[in-house]
């Protein structure tokens, strides 16, 4: 399987020939007192280097998206059930690896295993959940919503 650095690389090698062959041209060695070269003339390979940019920023989020930002170590086995703060850098996290469930205290320097539960907590109920931070997309529509809520009233 082709890892992605090495499908963005050959992605931009091909873009990068692509764009040497648009742009090449057959143009006279230049002359002392010539034609003087106008910012116009060169506005079409402005705009088409524009283009490509910005396609190659596209087909960079899009490849981010479609296959995930990075591999998992984990697989899938690991993942945050609920948090607690209890101070400015120390939070208890309550873990599933696998079958098992872990209560850990994080701090800045360590984690600590604080528990190994012998009966796993059920967490299908979202009030059990403890929030983890919204994402910024979620905050950004909820800011919208209510500036467009404000604006309406």
């Amino acid at each position: 399987m082709i890892s992605f650095k090495r499908l963005l690389t050959t992605c931009m090698m091909g873009l990068v020939t692509l764009s040497g062959a648009v742009f090449a041209e057959d143009t006279p060695s230049s002359q002392v007192g010539g034609s003087l070269i106008r910012p116009g003339d060169y506005l079409g390979q402005i705009m088409v280097s524009l283009l490509l940019v910005l396609a190659i920023i596209f087909v960079g989020a899009w490849l981010v998206r479609r296959y995930g930002r990075f591999s998992a170590v984990a697989d899938g086995q690991l993942r945050v059930l609920g948090m607690l703060s209890v101070g400015q850098k120390e939070r208890i996290m309550l873990l599933q690896v696998g079958r098992q469930q872990l209560l850990v205290g994080v701090t800045s320097s360590r984690i600590t295993t604080l528990h190994t539960l012998d009966e796993p907590i059920d967490v299908q109920d979202p009030e059990l959940v403890a929030p983890l931070k919204p994402s910024f997309a979620q905050r950004f529509q909820d800011a919208l919503k209510q500036r467009h809520t404000g604006e309406n009233s």
